[in-house]
């Protein structure tokens, strides 16, 4: 799975956002808040991982977590980009 449009993610008033740039700016209009998980799951999606791949990738980076509260953050997340349009799953 990977993003289906090209994001850049910014800081605005405390919050991440995510961005539709480009030719992508036409074809997703809003934009998504999230945290600093959120953030660095997006930044993995813009490669194309399997589920598994993505939790050990988050798992590298958050290592005091255990691997059940990556992949339950990891699926929450990924539902909301789901219903949001935004994912490739392939």
């Amino acid at each position: 799975m990977k993003l289906k449009y090209n994001f850049i993610t910014n800081e605005v008033a405390g919050k991440i956002v995510a961005v539709a740039v480009g030719e992508s700016a036409g074809q997703f209009n809003g934009f998504i808040k999230m945290n600093s998980t959120g953030a660095k799951i997006f930044e993995i999606l813009k490669e194309d991982v399997s589920k598994e791949e993505l939790v050990l990738k988050l798992k590298e980076i958050y290592s005091d977590q255990t691997e059940d509260i990556l992949r339950q953050s990891a699926e929450s997340f990924l539902g909301e980009l789901e219903k949001a349009g935004v994912l490739i799953n392939d």
